[in-house]
């Protein structure tokens, strides 16, 4: 994964010394343990075995904080991700098994499912009204992923199925109970193959109708 695209994610560099790692980790821990509300510098800084100040310095405040841990853990997730994909061979595919990644993940990662049973309230804006700037990120860095097999694909169906996808994924974390199920990856598999492969159909004969000058 380039640098450009935790950049384009994130507004910021992955840590880079074992220092502030270790108040990442701390402060991960302390998430899980006692939630976002309930946690404060002062219990990562004692947890991760340094001061306050030493915190502020090399993350910042409280809010610095989570977005640092959430960055890193979507830097995991994204590496994890373009492995997942790298070695297929068509869009069908990326896209059927980038789903099944990203639902494993979003169903599976302790934080996430810590936030939701404890506090979903501190996720909802950050996947809803003020999900906007996440959404753009996501829906390049996936268009990314694929523009080697999207050649031939009008640039504008390509970034609407993406924008499909994540949506999706938020939907889906955010209602997990409803007509739709997704418990596991062969739920998603079969979800993906009948509602989002067949968008590339349409987008495919779209342009195949555009080349033609239809």
């Amino acid at each position: 994964m380039s640098a450009s695209t935790v950049a384009l994610l994130a507004g910021t560099g992955a840590p880079a010394d074992s220092a502030t790692e270790r108040i990442l980790d701390a402060a991960l821990a302390q998430f899980l343990d006692f939630g976002l509300r309930r946690t404060t510098v002062e219990d990562v800084a004692a947890r991760a075995g340094v001061t306050r100040v030493t915190v502020h310095r090399r993350v910042g405040r409280k809010s610095d904080l989570v977005q640092a841990v959430i960055l890193r853990e979507l830097t995991r997730f994204l590496h994890d991700f373009t492995e997942a994909l790298e070695p297929l061979a068509t869009l069908e595919e990326k896209l059927v098994e980038g789903f099944v990644v990203t639902m494993r993940s979003a169903r599976l990662h302790p934080l996430i499912t810590r936030i939701l049973a404890t506090e979903p309230e501190t996720l909802l804006p950050e996947l809803t009204v003020d999900g906007g700037p996440y959404l753009t990120a996501a829906c390049s860095f996936l268009v990314e992923q694929v523009r080697a097999e999207a050649q031939g694909y009008v640039v504008e169906d390509v970034a609407a199925i993406g924008e499909i996808f994540i949506r999706l994924v938020a939907s889906f974390v955010l209602t997990p109970n409803g007509a739709v199920t997704i418990g596991d990856d062969a739920s998603a598999r079969t979800f993906a193959r009948r509602h989002l492969a067949p968008l590339l159909g349409t987008a495919r004969r779209r342009s195949k109708a555009r080349a033609a000058g239809k």
